[in-house]
């Protein structure tokens, strides 16, 4: 039986396109845990998701915290995947939401192209819309449309080409760390499919299927907050 490890850490999280990375701050983590958001679309590198995985890697962990699991979101969850295979057996765990390995399938493969053409509030209302859905987006549109405004449009364009360039299903054989798979079923962008094959291809993964869409940090925070509970408690008792 794996010995059991000290409970706490941080969970250092990274958001979709366009998105803040306070947007996990409203899920609540078990006593120890603490979330650690990082703005890779505003930090250094100029919006391409490989730059933005390595320049992680060299920094890696983000502080003397220890454990350090790393949570990914859509674009930021192929950030973390390229992370956590070149990390190893050095990642404590992997969290991944509504993201995958490819983009093969994916539900918009026009909007780099919008994004360039329709810049503007409209677009971003579109946007933000079919990221979060209608209830959430009323209740955090606020801010979530001031750091959208925020953000260099050419950046988010290189990321969102850079996306759906990248295929990493050959290096999920390569995370070696306690991961866990959490798919929406109304999700718009990614599917069932793009859930399944994470699953499958990393060894050991977990996978948790929830009531949302495409953000569930924002549309269940409840139920994703049970998720993570339930996969840290395993991760700390050694059972995956």
């Amino acid at each position: 039986m794996a010995e059991a490890t000290p409970p706490g850490g941080v969970l250092v999280a990274l958001p979709g396109t366009l998105l803040p990375p306070t947007i996990f701050e409203g899920v609540a983590l078990p006593d120890g845990w603490r979330w650690h958001g990082v703005d890779w679309l505003g930090g250094p590198g100029d919006g391409e998701l490989t730059r933005a995985a390595a320049e992680l890697c060299r920094h890696w962990p983000p502080s003397d915290t220890a454990p350090a699991l790393l949570v990914g979101h859509s674009a930021g969850g192929v950030i973390a995947l390229q992370l956590a295979a070149a990390l190893g057996a050095r990642l404590a765990g992997l969290v991944l939401i509504d993201t995958g390995a490819s983009a093969i399938n994916h539900g918009d493969p026009q909007l780099p192209q919008r994004l360039r053409a329709q810049w503007g509030e409209a677009f971003i209302d579109r946007f933000l819309h079919r990221c979060v859905g209608e209830a959430a987006l009323e209740r955090h549109g606020e801010r979530l449309r001031h750091y959208a405004r925020t953000c260099n449009p050419e950046r988010a364009y290189r990321a969102m080409c850079s996306l759906r360039r990248l295929d990493l299903t050959a290096r999920l054989s390569e995370i070696r760390c306690p991961t866990l798979v959490v798919h929406g079923d109304r999700d718009p962008a990614r599917t069932w499919q793009h859930a399944m094959a994470l699953a499958e291809g990393i060894t050991g993964a977990r996978l948790a299927r929830l009531d949302a869409g495409h953000t569930p940090m924002l549309e269940c925070p409840g139920r994703l907050s049970q998720a993570l509970g339930d996969f840290l408690t395993s991760r700390n008792t050694g059972r995956h």
